[in-house]
Protein backbone atom coordinates (compact mmCIF):
# COMPACT_ATOMS: atom_id res chain seq x y z
CA UNK A 1 0.00 0.00 0.00
CA UNK A 2 1.42 3.46 -1.15
CA UNK A 3 1.93 6.32 1.56
CA UNK A 4 -1.36 8.29 -0.19
CA UNK A 5 -3.77 5.27 0.02
CA UNK A 6 -2.75 4.74 3.68
CA UNK A 7 -3.54 8.19 4.27
CA UNK A 8 -7.06 7.97 2.78
CA UNK A 9 -7.56 4.56 4.66
CA UNK A 10 -6.77 6.49 7.69
CA UNK A 11 -8.62 8.91 6.63
CA UNK A 12 -11.97 7.13 6.61
CA UNK A 13 -11.68 4.28 9.13
CA UNK A 14 -14.72 4.96 11.18
CA UNK A 15 -12.62 3.60 14.64
CA UNK A 16 -10.73 6.44 14.67
CA UNK A 17 -12.14 8.96 16.88
CA UNK A 18 -10.75 12.83 16.78
CA UNK A 19 -10.18 13.30 20.47
CA UNK A 20 -11.89 17.39 21.10
CA UNK A 21 -10.34 19.55 23.53
CA UNK A 22 -13.18 19.73 26.70
CA UNK A 23 -15.11 23.43 26.59
CA UNK A 24 -15.17 25.22 29.13
CA UNK A 25 -18.16 27.27 29.88
CA UNK A 26 -18.67 30.72 31.19
CA UNK A 27 -17.47 31.05 33.64
CA UNK A 28 -15.38 29.03 35.86
CA UNK A 29 -14.44 30.16 39.42
CA UNK A 30 -11.26 32.00 38.27
CA UNK A 31 -13.58 34.26 35.69
CA UNK A 32 -15.88 34.92 38.79
CA UNK A 33 -13.60 36.08 40.63
CA UNK A 34 -12.93 38.60 37.24
CA UNK A 35 -16.55 38.96 36.99
CA UNK A 36 -16.57 40.57 40.48
CA UNK A 37 -13.75 42.82 40.66
CA UNK A 38 -15.06 44.54 37.35
CA UNK A 39 -18.78 45.01 38.74
CA UNK A 40 -16.34 47.06 41.67
CA UNK A 41 -14.72 48.79 39.23
CA UNK A 42 -17.84 49.79 37.20
CA UNK A 43 -19.40 50.20 40.57
CA UNK A 44 -16.78 52.70 41.59
CA UNK A 45 -17.28 54.58 38.36
CA UNK A 46 -21.01 55.08 38.28
CA UNK A 47 -20.44 55.98 42.30
CA UNK A 48 -18.60 58.83 41.28
CA UNK A 49 -20.91 59.96 38.53
CA UNK A 50 -23.52 59.54 40.79
CA UNK A 51 -21.68 62.29 43.06
CA UNK A 52 -21.06 64.72 40.33
CA UNK A 53 -24.82 64.57 39.38
CA UNK A 54 -25.75 64.98 43.12
CA UNK A 55 -23.51 68.01 43.35
CA UNK A 56 -25.04 69.26 39.88
CA UNK A 57 -28.71 68.85 41.04
CA UNK A 58 -27.99 70.87 44.12
CA UNK A 59 -26.29 73.69 42.97
CA UNK A 60 -29.26 74.36 40.46
CA UNK A 61 -31.61 73.80 42.99
CA UNK A 62 -33.29 70.66 41.74
CA UNK A 63 -32.07 68.89 45.16
CA UNK A 64 -35.89 66.89 44.69
CA UNK A 65 -35.76 63.00 47.15
CA UNK A 66 -37.69 62.05 44.31
CA UNK A 67 -35.41 63.16 42.09
CA UNK A 68 -32.47 61.64 43.75
CA UNK A 69 -34.35 58.23 43.59
CA UNK A 70 -35.24 58.52 39.89
CA UNK A 71 -31.35 58.90 39.18
CA UNK A 72 -30.11 55.95 41.41
CA UNK A 73 -32.68 54.08 39.66
CA UNK A 74 -31.65 54.38 36.07
CA UNK A 75 -27.58 54.38 37.66
CA UNK A 76 -28.64 50.84 38.97
CA UNK A 77 -30.34 49.76 35.50
CA UNK A 78 -26.70 51.39 33.73
CA UNK A 79 -24.68 49.17 35.93
CA UNK A 80 -26.07 46.07 35.81
CA UNK A 81 -26.54 46.34 32.48
CA UNK A 82 -23.18 46.79 31.80
CA UNK A 83 -22.02 43.88 33.58
CA UNK A 84 -24.37 42.13 32.25
CA UNK A 85 -23.28 42.84 28.83
CA UNK A 86 -19.60 42.29 29.75
CA UNK A 87 -20.48 38.50 31.02
CA UNK A 88 -22.17 37.69 27.61
CA UNK A 89 -19.54 38.95 25.26
CA UNK A 90 -16.91 36.81 27.91
CA UNK A 91 -18.84 34.35 27.07
CA UNK A 92 -18.84 34.49 23.39
CA UNK A 93 -15.14 34.62 23.49
CA UNK A 94 -15.05 31.90 25.86
CA UNK A 95 -17.44 29.48 24.27
CA UNK A 96 -17.50 30.81 20.95
CA UNK A 97 -21.25 32.10 21.63
CA UNK A 98 -23.30 33.99 23.85
CA UNK A 99 -24.82 32.65 26.86
CA UNK A 100 -28.15 32.39 26.64
CA UNK A 101 -30.39 33.33 29.49
CA UNK A 102 -33.16 30.86 30.97
CA UNK A 103 -36.39 32.04 30.93
CA UNK A 104 -37.79 28.66 30.90
CA UNK A 105 -41.92 28.60 31.67
CA UNK A 106 -42.62 26.99 35.28
CA UNK A 107 -46.13 25.08 36.49
CA UNK A 108 -48.49 27.35 38.58
CA UNK A 109 -48.18 25.69 41.35
CA UNK A 110 -44.88 27.17 41.93
CA UNK A 111 -45.74 30.59 42.26
CA UNK A 112 -47.43 30.70 45.40
CA UNK A 113 -45.49 27.73 46.59
CA UNK A 114 -42.54 29.53 46.09
CA UNK A 115 -43.98 33.00 47.70
CA UNK A 116 -44.66 30.76 51.05
CA UNK A 117 -41.38 29.10 51.23
CA UNK A 118 -39.48 32.59 51.02
CA UNK A 119 -41.65 34.43 53.44
CA UNK A 120 -40.51 31.52 55.93
CA UNK A 121 -37.28 31.99 54.95
CA UNK A 122 -37.10 35.32 55.59
CA UNK A 123 -37.54 35.37 59.15
CA UNK A 124 -34.30 33.73 60.23
CA UNK A 125 -32.68 35.78 57.68
CA UNK A 126 -33.90 38.70 58.87
CA UNK A 127 -31.59 37.93 61.79
CA UNK A 128 -28.69 37.09 60.09
CA UNK A 129 -27.66 40.24 59.06
CA UNK A 130 -27.45 41.43 62.82
CA UNK A 131 -24.70 39.21 63.33
CA UNK A 132 -22.01 42.15 62.82
CA UNK A 133 -22.99 45.51 65.09
CA UNK A 134 -23.79 48.11 62.40
CA UNK A 135 -22.03 51.20 63.09
CA UNK A 136 -24.38 54.04 63.25
CA UNK A 137 -23.05 55.98 60.89
CA UNK A 138 -23.93 53.22 57.91
CA UNK A 139 -27.33 53.10 59.59
CA UNK A 140 -27.80 55.99 58.92
CA UNK A 141 -26.44 55.57 54.77
CA UNK A 142 -29.00 52.83 54.55
CA UNK A 143 -32.15 54.68 55.58
CA UNK A 144 -31.23 57.39 53.43
CA UNK A 145 -30.78 54.89 50.57
CA UNK A 146 -34.21 54.29 51.17
CA UNK A 147 -36.40 56.92 50.51
CA UNK A 148 -39.99 55.54 50.52
CA UNK A 149 -40.75 56.15 47.49
CA UNK A 150 -41.69 54.77 44.37
CA UNK A 151 -38.59 55.09 42.50
CA UNK A 152 -36.90 53.55 45.58
CA UNK A 153 -39.44 50.40 45.28
CA UNK A 154 -39.33 49.96 42.22
CA UNK A 155 -35.55 49.80 42.60
CA UNK A 156 -35.50 47.23 44.70
CA UNK A 157 -38.57 44.74 44.20
CA UNK A 158 -38.52 44.87 40.31
CA UNK A 159 -35.10 46.11 38.80
CA UNK A 160 -33.27 44.64 41.26
CA UNK A 161 -34.63 41.00 40.81
CA UNK A 162 -34.81 41.15 37.48
CA UNK A 163 -31.32 41.82 36.42
CA UNK A 164 -29.16 40.25 39.69
CA UNK A 165 -30.81 36.99 38.40
CA UNK A 166 -30.29 37.71 35.13
CA UNK A 167 -26.63 37.92 35.79
CA UNK A 168 -26.08 35.87 39.18
CA UNK A 169 -28.20 32.55 38.10
CA UNK A 170 -29.22 33.22 34.14
CA UNK A 171 -25.30 33.64 33.29
CA UNK A 172 -23.10 32.82 36.51
CA UNK A 173 -24.57 30.03 37.67
CA UNK A 174 -25.97 28.35 34.40
CA UNK A 175 -22.31 28.64 33.64
CA UNK A 176 -20.80 27.33 36.84
CA UNK A 177 -23.61 24.21 36.64
CA UNK A 178 -21.60 22.94 33.41
CA UNK A 179 -18.12 23.48 35.04
CA UNK A 180 -19.02 21.81 38.64
CA UNK A 181 -21.23 19.47 40.40
CA UNK A 182 -24.08 21.46 41.43
CA UNK A 183 -23.20 21.43 45.26
CA UNK A 184 -19.93 23.75 44.53
CA UNK A 185 -21.91 25.88 41.52
CA UNK A 186 -23.98 26.69 43.74
CA UNK A 187 -22.36 27.68 46.63
CA UNK A 188 -20.07 29.86 44.32
CA UNK A 189 -22.98 31.53 43.26
CA UNK A 190 -23.97 32.38 46.42
CA UNK A 191 -20.61 33.79 47.33
CA UNK A 192 -20.89 35.82 44.42
CA UNK A 193 -24.10 36.96 44.88
CA UNK A 194 -23.27 38.00 48.37
CA UNK A 195 -20.42 39.89 47.32
CA UNK A 196 -22.20 41.71 44.83
CA UNK A 197 -23.80 44.07 47.75
CA UNK A 198 -20.27 44.81 48.91
CA UNK A 199 -21.05 45.24 52.41
CA UNK A 200 -20.72 42.55 55.20
CA UNK A 201 -25.07 43.49 57.00
CA UNK A 202 -26.51 42.96 53.17
CA UNK A 203 -23.83 40.16 52.28
CA UNK A 204 -24.27 37.44 54.68
CA UNK A 205 -28.21 36.93 54.24
CA UNK A 206 -27.63 37.58 50.86
CA UNK A 207 -25.22 34.49 50.62
CA UNK A 208 -27.84 31.84 52.57
CA UNK A 209 -30.67 33.54 50.42
CA UNK A 210 -28.74 32.98 47.28
CA UNK A 211 -28.03 29.42 48.23
CA UNK A 212 -31.69 28.90 47.88
CA UNK A 213 -32.00 30.83 44.74
CA UNK A 214 -29.56 29.11 43.19
CA UNK A 215 -30.94 25.73 44.11
CA UNK A 216 -33.87 26.98 42.64
CA UNK A 217 -32.44 28.27 39.94
CA UNK A 218 -31.04 24.47 39.57
CA UNK A 219 -34.45 22.57 40.08
CA UNK A 220 -36.44 24.78 37.64
CA UNK A 221 -33.35 25.58 35.02
CA UNK A 222 -34.89 28.93 34.39
CA UNK A 223 -34.45 32.27 35.82
CA UNK A 224 -37.91 33.16 37.10
CA UNK A 225 -37.90 31.22 40.34
CA UNK A 226 -35.29 33.44 41.30
CA UNK A 227 -37.32 36.40 40.55
CA UNK A 228 -39.82 35.88 42.44
CA UNK A 229 -37.50 34.64 45.29
CA UNK A 230 -35.67 37.91 44.99
CA UNK A 231 -38.65 40.03 44.74
CA UNK A 232 -40.21 38.65 47.63
CA UNK A 233 -37.69 39.11 49.84
CA UNK A 234 -37.04 42.98 48.57
CA UNK A 235 -40.73 43.20 48.81
CA UNK A 236 -40.92 42.55 52.43
CA UNK A 237 -37.80 44.21 53.21
CA UNK A 238 -39.27 47.68 51.77
CA UNK A 239 -42.42 47.38 53.51
CA UNK A 240 -40.64 46.28 57.04
CA UNK A 241 -38.67 49.93 56.09
CA UNK A 242 -42.02 51.71 56.73
CA UNK A 243 -41.88 50.82 59.86
CA UNK A 244 -40.33 52.95 62.70
CA UNK A 245 -37.03 52.06 63.34
CA UNK A 246 -37.22 50.38 66.76
CA UNK A 247 -39.92 47.99 64.98
CA UNK A 248 -37.75 47.02 62.27
CA UNK A 249 -36.20 44.14 63.96
CA UNK A 250 -38.39 41.25 64.47
CA UNK A 251 -37.37 40.18 67.96
CA UNK A 252 -38.20 43.67 69.22
CA UNK A 253 -41.30 43.68 66.91
CA UNK A 254 -42.85 40.58 68.15
CA UNK A 255 -41.26 40.21 71.57
CA UNK A 256 -38.57 36.74 72.06
CA UNK A 257 -41.38 33.89 72.42
CA UNK A 258 -42.91 35.19 70.13
CA UNK A 259 -40.04 35.03 67.73
CA UNK A 260 -39.23 32.29 68.89
CA UNK A 261 -42.44 30.69 68.16
CA UNK A 262 -42.59 32.05 64.52
CA UNK A 263 -38.87 31.09 63.73
CA UNK A 264 -39.33 27.38 64.86
CA UNK A 265 -42.61 27.34 62.12
CA UNK A 266 -40.39 28.66 59.21
CA UNK A 267 -38.14 26.44 59.35
CA UNK A 268 -40.87 23.65 59.55
CA UNK A 269 -42.30 25.97 56.38
CA UNK A 270 -39.38 26.36 54.57
CA UNK A 271 -38.13 22.42 55.22
CA UNK A 272 -41.81 21.27 53.54
CA UNK A 273 -41.58 23.97 50.58
CA UNK A 274 -38.38 22.40 50.01
CA UNK A 275 -39.41 18.49 49.80
CA UNK A 276 -42.27 19.20 48.06
CA UNK A 277 -40.29 21.22 45.55
CA UNK A 278 -37.74 18.51 45.53
CA UNK A 279 -40.27 16.02 44.40
CA UNK A 280 -42.50 17.33 42.06
CA UNK A 281 -39.43 18.80 39.73
CA UNK A 282 -37.31 16.87 37.57
CA UNK A 283 -34.13 18.26 36.15
CA UNK A 284 -34.26 18.46 32.34
CA UNK A 285 -30.64 17.92 30.96
CA UNK A 286 -31.23 20.20 27.42
CA UNK A 287 -31.65 22.83 29.21
CA UNK A 288 -28.36 22.71 30.89
CA UNK A 289 -26.82 23.45 27.13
Amino acid sequence: MTPSEQESSIAIDPNIVEIQPEEIAYPDIKSTFMLFLVFVLISLIIGVVVVILLISITRVNLNSPILKSALNLVLYIITNSLIINYALRKSKKRQGYFSKVNFNKIQLWLVPTLIVGTLALIIPLAQVGDWIPMPKAVQKFFENAFRKDVFSIITMVIAAPIMEEILCRGIVLKGLLKNYQPQKAILISAVFFGALHLNPWQAIPAFFGGLFLGWAYYKTQSVIPGMIIHATINGTAALILFLPHNKQNLITLWGLPYYLIALLLSILVFTSICILIQRKTQINSETLI
